[in-house]
């Protein structure tokens, strides 16, 4: 009797040790959840409807009718990026905000229609309030004394993708989604944005690669250490530190010359040849 114990004891142990790897596999091989935004929320605007993650239409009541509303906060259930644009009618007058979740099976629309955004009145503000790149750090911070900025990027970026927001509600800002590059490229990228009055003011955007991967660049953007890499980039760049580089760079050659004359006087001096006074 023990015996037969012992023999069924060893065939389920048996078995359990040859079913385990599929059973790892069927447990690994589950899909993942696909990715959903849970919650959002925009500066200069309220949403009317309670926010919910599989509804995909919204309405926003902005504070000032005038001023674009841009994301102040959210948060993804699952790993995906998040992208704002703006949507446009037919005389370019920015009528909400487009949402973008994109994750590694898809991606996600939300649409969020302005409520009250004022058209009629015409201004001459024709400045930017924000510009965005999926992989991309936009330097300095958009501010109204500057129309030239840089974007740092990593250095295995082939597409970049864009948006832009202006200051005024009314204002129209001429920005390409997706930009393609070739493995090196780095562009210079002028964007125009036209007041409701049609007076334009034109920025420009150099690209640079970093020494970053994509797959480093997104995890320090993630989070939040994006502020050192834009200061290393910066430090090799300054004037000053290539200025200190290229003097340390000199004095070390300066000293290797002097050790080398050093050596040749010290030859010259003791050399064989000489007849010696004493012998």
């Amino acid at each position: 009797m023990k015996k037969s114990v012992k023999i069924i004891c060893v065939c389920m142990a048996a078995l359990i040790f040859a079913l385990a790897p599929a059973f790892a596999f069927a447990e690994n091989s589950q899909p993942k959840a696909t990715p959903v935004l849970t919650s959002i929320s925009f500066k200069n605007a309220v949403i009317e409807e309670k926010f919910e993650p599989y509804k995909h239409d919204y309405t926003l009541t902005l504070s000032d009718s005038k001023v674009t509303p841009t994301l102040e906060d959210y948060s993804i259930d699952g790993e995906a990026d998040i992208f704002v644009t703006y949507d446009y009618d037919n005389a370019k007058h920015q009528t909400g905000a487009l949402v973008t979740i994109q994750y590694e099976s898809g991606s996600a629309i939300y649409t969020f229609k302005y409520k009250n955004a004022e058209f009629f009145k015409e201004s001459s503000n024709n400045y930017l309030k924000e510009v965005k790149c999926k992989s991309g750090i936009v330097y300095p911070e958009i501010t109204r004394d500057r129309t030239e900025y840089t974007i740092y990027i990593p250095n295995d970026l082939t597409v970049l993708e864009m948006s832009a927001a202006t200051e005024d509600i009314g204002a129209y800002c001429d920005v390409p989604s997706e930009i393609s590059l070739t493995s090196e490229q780095e562009l210079d990228i002028p964007l125009v944005v036209t007041a409701s009055n049609g007076e334009k003011r034109v920025y420009a955007f150099d690209m640079k690669r970093t020494e970053k991967t994509s797959e480093e660049f997104e995890t320090m953007i993630k989070n939040g250490t994006e502020k050192e890499l834009v200061d290393s980039e910066k430090l090799y760049t300054n004037p000053a530190f290539l200025i200190a580089v290229l003097s340390a760079a000199g004095s070390v050659l300066l000293i290797i010359l002097l050790v080398r004359l050093v050596k040749r006087l010290t030859v010259e001096v003791g050399d064989g040849d000489e007849t010696e006074f004493f012998d």
